[in-house]
């Protein structure tokens, strides 16, 4: 957010409820001491204090922002001090209060219960999230609220205005739906009535078909009377004149017409689909037929019919699959019995199904001597193991270019998080090493003392097959100091921390380089083991 400008009021749904934004972004100052960090967490609050009473809002917001997010590495997993805790909340409770002055009730409901996150019973952040909830309308959760609130603090005069309110509004809701559902079911009918507004509508809507179709009767009834007229006309006009004939009786016989030409056509129509449906009832006898006299020539026998269904009987009287095939007595003496034979170890080595062999590839089964079959093996719980302490090992011992007399070892003093998965797998008469793994290298530097002036982490990101084929190819993440170098007291004087800091970096190049040789060790000694 810049400063000084503000987001519009009630754009919850754009706003994140999350504290971290571009004011909470890490930098150097929170490396201070646990007193620094809260003493500049208090600095925060009393600033978003004075921003809100000048109705500076989002000043504040940006302030209690930034004073929660300097606590939160200072109560990692609820487990800060009383102060801190108390802080925290504090901080919370005044962001809550501040988004909801901006109209983002939904970010001031979950700040509050970030809050509550830390102790539950804080009546503050109980009323906070209350307050929030029935802005956006869920009066279910404000009531659970403030029903909390008020156990740890009955005579609290904010949340008893607040259940009084939500109470009222809960009647009003309820006399709201009493009347709508009155009105809802109401026999009188009218505007209101919404039982009945789809019968009246109905009963509108036939009326006025009612009408159109007396309309449309009326306008075929005159034209009908003007094409009798003419017909009169023309009877009257013709040599010798006719007698015409009253309209009821010309409007009968023209009735009478229509319909005997409508049955004449629905005759005509039907003997048609009659025609049809005989003369395909006969084209389909007569294909039938031809099949019949067709299909007398391809009749099977019942060997043959076993062998459609897909099995088939063997010498000995088995039934078998049909392209299961059985060798003549003539083939056996040709080729001998292949019938498949159980693998035996060998008598001189007793080798096991999974032992090298001689003449094959050493580590491949008895059936995949020749190593032309891919064939893997899990050697992932070995390699890691072997890993780690290849990790362990490493010691890098540096000599101060800036001190003449200052000698600085850098041990691993731990590895963690060592996951991935490896095997030996023999295709196309090859032996293929496969790895995959990351971890994480805590470390001291000590001096000649062995005193811990430094202390950091590694990061091996990416250990396999194709990264360690060179050392300059393995990646090694050096992450930031987890104890910076300082100035070490000495008999004569402190030791210039700017030499200190130097030799520390130096050392841990060193170390690095050293890391990635024990890797390279790792791998020698699974391709040596396997």
């Amino acid at each position: 957010a810049v400063p000084g400008k503000a987001k519009k009021n009630g754009d919850d749904d754009d706003d994140d409820a999350s504290d971290d934004d571009e004011d909470a972004t890490s930098s150097p100052e929170d490396e201070d001491a646990p007193d620094d960090i809260l003493l500049r967490a208090m600095t925060h609050k009393e600033d978003g204090n004075t921003h809100f009473k000048s109705s500076d809002f989002s000043s504040a917001a940006r302030s209690y922002r930034k004073g929660t997010n300097l606590l939160k590495k200072l109560n990692e997993a609820n487990s800060g001090e009383d102060q801190v805790k108390q802080l925290l909340i504090t901080l919370q409770t005044n962001l809550s209060m501040v988004c909801f002055k901006q109209k983002k009730h939904r970010m001031s409901r979950d700040v509050a219960s970030r809050a509550l996150e830390i102790d539950d019973k804080n009546v503050k952040a109980l009323y906070r999230r209350a307050v929030a909830s029935r802005a956006m309308g869920d009066v279910d959760a404000a009531k659970s609220d403030l029903r909390s609130a008020l156990k740890v603090e009955p005579n609290n005069v904010s949340i008893k205005k607040e259940w009084l309110g939500i109470k009222k509004k809960l009647e009003e809701q309820k006399k709201l739906e009493k009347a709508r559902l009155s009105r809802a079911f109401s026999s009188k009918g009218g505007k209101g009535s919404l039982l009945y507004s789809d019968k009246e509508e109905e009963e509108e809507r036939k009326k006025e078909e009612k009408k159109e179709k007396k309309r449309l009767e009326e306008e075929k009834k005159e034209k009908r009377k003007k094409e009798w007229e003419d017909e009169c006309v023309r009877k009257m006009a013709s040599d010798p004149p006719e007698e015409p004939i009253s309209f009821d009786d010309w409007d009968k016989a023209r009735k009478k017409k229509e319909e005997d030409e409508e049955k004449a056509r629905k005759k005509a129509k039907k003997e048609e689909e009659d025609r049809k449906r005989e003369e395909r009832r006969k084209a389909k006898k007569a294909q039938k037929q031809q099949n019949k006299s067709n299909d007398s020539d391809d009749e099977l026998t019942e060997s043959e019919m076993a062998m459609l269904r897909g099995y088939k009987k063997t010498s000995d009287g088995r039934t078998t699959s049909y392209f299961n095939r059985e060798q003549t007595e003539h083939e056996k003496q040709l080729i001998g019995c292949i019938k498949p034979k159980k693998l035996e170890s060998s008598q001189n080595g007793g080798a096991s199904p999974t032992s090298s062999t001689a003449s094959g590839v050493m580590g491949s089964s008895v059936w995949n001597a020749s190593g032309t079959t891919w064939e893997e093996k899990d050697t992932t719980e070995w390699c890691k193991k072997t890993f780690e302490q290849c990790l362990l090992d490493t010691t890098t011992a540096y000599y101060s270019t800036a001190s003449h007399d200052a000698t600085y070892v850098a041990v691993v003093k731990k590895v963690n998080d060592v996951k991935g998965d490896a095997s030996v797998a023999i295709a196309g008469g090859k032996k293929r090493y496969i790895y995959d793994f990351h971890a994480s290298i805590e470390y001291d530097v000590l001096d000649d003392e062995q005193k811990c002036i430094a202390s950091g982490v590694l990061k091996l990101p990416d250990v396999n097959s194709a990264t360690t084929a060179d050392e300059d190819e393995l990646e090694v993440d050096i992450m930031g100091w987890k104890k910076a170098p300082a100035a070490v007291d000495g008999g004569e004087g402190d030791r210039p921390q700017r030499h200190l800091a130097q030799d520390a970096i130096e050392c841990r190049k060193l170390l690095v380089q050293d890391v990635r040789k024990s890797v390279l060790q790792f791998v020698e000694k699974f391709n040596a083991n396997f």
